[in-house]
C-alpha cells in the first residue's frame, strides 16, 4: 500500500530530481511550500547529467498542472539579467520544454510566458518552436514582427533551419517576403544535402575513394578518429582484407589497431576472442582498451558465453567484459556470476556514498539488469528492486522496471502502479502494460495517460487498450 508519509525534504527532493514515480505520488500529498519550492527547484536547475538521454518535461509540468502551482520561479529565472550573461547551454532547454508542455495541456499563463521570452529571452528561437509546437494559431500571433525585429539574416536562417517541421516558417513565408527567402533557401539547401548523401559511387567528389590501407593509416595518425574509422572500415572492407584488419588488431599502431578491434566487433568476428587478452590487458593504451571492451563485450557466440564463463571470474577489464558477454548470451547456469556481479557493483555505489548509479556505471548496470531479466532470476529480485529505487539515472530505472516485470511477484499491484508516475516514457510503457487495472488508482491513471494531448503515442495507445479491457 502506498504510504504517502514524507520522512525529509531531501527524500522527496531526490525523488523528484530523479524523476522517479514515487516522487510525483508524493509530492501531490506532501507540504505544497515544500514540494513547490523543489519543483523550481529541479526545473531551473537540471538534474540530468546527460539531458538528452532522459525525459524530465511531462513529469514536471503535470506536477505544476496537478498542483496548480504558479510559473513565477520559472519567470524569474528566464527573465533577468543572467540570462544574457551565463553561456550554460542548459540554463534555460528545461524550463522552456517544460512551459511549452504546459502549454500543450492548456495552461494559458505558459503560452504567455513564453511569447515574453520570445520578445526578450537570449534563447528566443527555442521558445518560439514551443509555441509553434502548441498547434494554435493564437500562440504565435503578433510574433512575426518580433522576430523580424530581432533576428539577423544569419541568425533568421539557423532558426528556420532548426526549427522542428519548419513551424510557423512556412505560414509566415506567405506573409512576408524575407520569411520566404530564407524558407526556400533552407529548402534548397535540404534537397542539396539529400541529393549528396544519396550518391554512392565511390569515386564520388563527396565520397572519395578509400582503401582499408588509407583508412587505417588515417586512424593511426589520429587515434581520437578511431571511432569513425572503424565505421569506415565497414563501407570499404571485404573478405579478402581480413588478414591486413587482422594484423593491424594485433600489432598496428594505437589508432589503427583500435579502429580494427572496433571493424572486428561490428562484423562479431570470433578471432576477437584470441585478441582479447593482450587488447585488454592494463598496460595495453587507453584506446585501445576501450575499443576492445566494446567489441569484445559485444559478441554473442556459443564461443563467445564459453570462453567468457573462464573469464568471469578475474577482477580486471577482461572480467568486467566477460560478464557483459554473459548477461547478454548466457544461460541460467550463469546466473550466479550475474547475480555477484550486480551485487558487488550496487554495494560498491553505496560504499562511495552515490546514488545508484552514477554515469559511469549506467551502462554496466544497464546489461546486468537487462540480462538478469533476461534469465528470469529471481534470486535478484531484492538487489533490481533496490537498483529500481535508488536508481539517479531513469534509463536505468526503466530497465530495472522491465526486469520487475519478470522476476517481482507483485510488480503488477505495486511497483507498475507506482511507474505509471515515472518521467521516462519507457517505464510507464511497461507499466502500463503490466498493471493491474483492477486497482482503482491505477485505472485513474490510465485513463489520464490515455488522454493526455502530451503523452507519447504508445504510452497513449497502451493506456486506451487498457481500459478496453474492462
Amino acid at each position: 500500500m502506498f504510504d504517502p508519509v514524507i520522512t525529509s525534504h531531501d527524500a522527496l527532493l531526490g525523488l523528484l530530481r530523479s524523476g522517479h514515480g514515487q516522487g510525483a505520488r508524493r509530492a501531490l500529498v506532501a507540504d505544497r511550500v515544500a514540494v513547490l519550492d523543489a519543483l523550481d527547484g529541479c526545473v531551473v536547475r537540471d538534474p540530468r547529467a546527460v539531458p538528452a538521454t532522459e525525459s524530465r518535461s511531462l513529469y514536471y509540468a503535470r506536477l505544476y498542472a496537478d498542483l496548480d502551482a504558479g510559473l513565477d520561479g520559472l519567470a524569474r529565472h528566464l527573465l533577468c539579467d543572467d540570462d544574457w550573461t551565463d553561456e550554460d547551454a542548459d540554463r534555460t532547454a528545461l524550463p522552456l520544454a517544460v512551459l511549452g508542455t504546459l502549454a500543450r495541456l492548456g495552461r494559458a499563463d505558459a503560452t504567455a510566458l513564453l511569447r515574453e521570452y520570445v520578445e526578450e529571452g537570449r534563447d528566443w528561437p527555442e521558445a518560439l518552436d514551443r509555441l509553434a509546437a502548441i498547434g494554435h494559431d493564437a500562440a504565435l500571433a503578433g510574433l512575426l514582427e518580433v522576430v523580424l525585429d530581432r533576428a539577423e539574416d544569419d541568425e533568421l536562417y539557423d532558426c528556420v533551419k532548426r526549427s522542428t517541421g519548419m513551424r510557423p516558417w512556412r505560414v509566415w513565408a506567405a506573409e512576408d517576403e524575407r520569411v520566404r527567402a530564407v524558407v526556400e533557401q533552407v529548402d534548397l539547401d535540404w534537397w542539396r544535402w539529400e541529393l549528396t548523401r544519396s550518391v554512392k559511387t565511390p569515386t564520388g567528389p563527396t565520397a572519395p575513394a578509400q582503401t582499408v590501407d588509407q583508412v587505417l593509416a588515417e586512424a593511426a595518425d589520429g587515434p581520437r578518429q578511431s571511432l569513425a574509422c572503424g565505421r569506415r572500415l565497414s563501407a570499404v572492407a571485404g573478405p579478402e582484407h581480413r588478414g591486413a584488419i587482422l594484423a593491424a588488431a594485433w600489432a598496428g599502431p594505437d589508432g589503427a589497431r583500435a579502429a580494427a578491434l572496433r571493424y572486428l566487433g561490428e562484423q562479431g568476428d570470433g578471432a576477437l576472442l584470441d585478441l582479447a587478452e593482450g587488447a585488454l590487458a592494463p598496460d595495453a593504451p587507453a584506446v585501445v582498451r576501450l575499443a576492445a571492451a566494446q567489441a569484445v563485450g559485444g559478441l554473442r557466440s556459443p564461443a563467445a558465453v564459453a570462453r567468457a564463463r573462464g573469464w568471469a571470474a578475474r577482477e580486471d577489464l577482461l572480467g568486467e567484459v566477460a560478464v557483459r558477454i554473459l548477461a547478454g548470451a548466457g544461460e541460467t547456469v550463469d546466473g550466479p556470476i550475474l547475480l555477484d556481479a550486480l551485487r558487488t557493483r550496487v554495494a560498491a555505489s553505496m560504499r562511495a556514498g552515490d546514488p545508484i548509479v552514477d554515469q559511469a556505471e549506467h551502462f554496466r548496470l544497464c546489461d546486468l539488469v537487462t540480462g538478469i531479466g533476461r534469465l528470469a532470476l529471481v534470486d535478484a529480485l531484492d538487489l533490481v528492486k533496490g537498483v529500481y529505487q535508488e536508481a539517479a539515472s531513469a534509463g536505468l530505472r526503466a530497465c530495472a522496471v522491465q526486469t520487475l516485470a519478470r522476476i517481482e511477484p507483485s510488480f503488477a499491484a505495486e511497483t507498475a502502479v507506482e511507474a505509471l508516475w515515472d518521467c521516462q516514457a519507457d517505464t510507464r510503457l511497461i507499466a502500463t502494460r503490466h498493471v493491474d487495472a483492477r486497482r482503482p488508482e491505477a485505472v485513474t491513471r490510465l485513463r489520464r495517460l490515455a488522454g493526455d494531448p502530451a503523452e507519447h503515442d504508445d504510452v497513449r495507445t497502451a493506456a486506451l487498450a487498457r481500459l478496453s479491457e474492462m
